[in-house]
């Protein structure tokens, strides 16, 4: 079962993993708002359901922990890598970025005021590196966040280079290679144990972000873990929630919510996905 992400701005609805069906609809993604799919589906059902898949960020883990005291909560990898990626690699990418530049301009405006020549043509040669440097760092997030495999020849050998130049952007590339590891993993006991030092590692960085991120993240340790034995993730929902999106705009919005709910419904059906894939 696929939880809804609480960032969508579609109304989210609860889906079955394994048969693309709507299980609810409702409208608000605040948590009492999803509590009325726990009170108006069958308890059979429920007791059925054994893994959910949602956003590490979301906050829908106590309901289910509560109501579905059975089924294992497993974490999103794509959101979990997704804000690895912004709060992390970014963050750390742009620091070193402005560095760079704030190190480009002292010695231009160094190299302006120097009276010996060959003293000024050296600071602004200098210069001129740093704002290379700013300048490749400015443009080297999406090789950051691609596989190795994806990145051509010359990419890569740039992304080595920038890495071999900036510890700390590196030891966050590092880490960001072994996540990817960690979700590959089939073993509950060997994730568990690859997470619990992947998480003391990040904390001993002494990288401000990834600290940062680690504390925060510590704790959902246990559906990380979850992803070894039941590998899902809430890819299906996501796509599904554009569908929602596109039918919305489509239509510039709909004043009967019931109309709308059954339209969601009918959307999620697999005769109309085989016949019509790109109908929204």
């Amino acid at each position: 079962m696929n939880l809804p992400c609480t960032k969508d701005t579609a109304t989210p609805p609860a889906l079955d993993l394994e048969t693309g069906e709507i299980l609810w609809v409702g409208k608000g993604r605040a948590t009492a708002d999803f509590e009325k799919f726990f009170e108006e589906t069958d308890p059979f059902l429920l007791s059925k359901v054994m893994a959910v898949a949602m956003d590490v960020n979301a906050s829908y883990n106590k309901l289910v922990e509560k109501h579905l005291p059975q089924a294992e909560i497993v974490y999103d990898r794509y959101h979990m890598q997704a804000q690895y990626g912004k709060e992390v690699l970014g963050v750390v990418r742009l620091d070193e970025a402005r560095k760079h530049k704030a190190t480009a301009k002292g010695l231009y405006e160094q190299g302006c005021t120097e009276e010996d020549k060959k003293t000024r043509l050296a600071r602004k040669a200098q210069a001129k590196y740093e704002k290379t440097q700013y300048s490749t760092l400015k443009k080297l997030r999406w090789a950051l966040l691609m596989n190795n495999n994806k990145l051509s020849e010359n990419r890569i050998e740039q992304l080595n280079a920038i890495l071999n130049e900036h510890a700390e952007l590196a030891v966050c590339y590092a880490m960001k290679e072994e996540m990817t590891v960690l979700f590959s993993l089939s073993d509950p006991v060997e994730s568990l144990s690859g997470w619990t030092k992947w998480f003391e590692a990040s904390k001993s960085s002494g990288i401000p972000a990834l600290v940062h991120f680690a504390e925060l993240k510590e704790k959902r340790i246990p559906g990380l873990v979850a992803h070894a034995t039941f590998p899902i993730s809430t890819g299906k929902l996501e796509g599904f929630n554009n569908k929602i999106k596109v039918a919305k705009r489509i239509a510039y919005g709909y004043r009967n919510e019931d109309y709308f709910f059954s339209l969601i419904r009918f959307l999620s059906l697999p005769s109309v996905r085989a016949s019509s894939p790109d109908f929204p």
